[in-house]
């Protein structure tokens, strides 16, 4: 797409709409999006939907998403709570691209630091506690434990970082 502008062309920046589903969730959003996104060449809003589960965060992207003509729609939710096929299918119909933390955030940060998340989401913060030190909206966090060449390596295994960062790239 390209817009005239003066005497020249220039190209029309992607704008992408990225929602997560809590506190922690837009903040590690925001600090990928902060290593990844070239400045100038991608418009990424990033939000968050202030928890409740995935069915409720999915209904909160999409009315977000109705807000502005977005070229892409994400969100990154827990699996825990409230999300299942039935959501898996209406986000598809809606178009809107869903990162699984199976089965919250904490995992996805745990395997992303090559550790083998528990299976349980209780488990999973708590190890993670033990492991950071912290909870996982702590501001601190991740430009202290997740720097660029750890989430470079960890991309290579961990699928939903993967999809992420590519999201955010393209």
């Amino acid at each position: 797409m390209n817009r005239l502008v003066g005497a020249g062309l220039r190209a029309q920046r992607k704008t992408a709409l990225l929602v997560g589903e809590g506190l922690a969730e837009q903040a590690f959003l925001n600090h990928i999006k902060s290593i990844y996104v070239v400045r100038g060449s991608k418009q990424v809003s990033v939000k968050t939907a202030k928890g409740k589960g995935g069915a409720h965060v999915l209904e909160h992207t999409h009315r977000q998403s109705l807000q502005a003509a977005y070229d892409q729609v994400g969100a990154l939710l827990d699996t825990d709570t409230d999300w299942g096929d039935l959501q898996r299918q209406r986000a598809r119909r809606l178009g809107i691209e869903i990162f699984e933390a199976t089965p919250c955030l904490e995992a996805l940060l745990l395997h992303t630091a090559g550790l083998p998340p528990p299976a349980t989401t209780p488990h999973c913060k708590r190890q993670f506690h033990q492991r950071f030190g912290c909870e996982a909206h702590a501001a601190e966090l991740f430009g202290q434990h997740f720097s660029r060449p750890l989430l470079d390596s960890a991309r290579l295994r961990v699928g939903t970082l993967e999809r992420l960062i590519r999201f955010l790239q393209t």
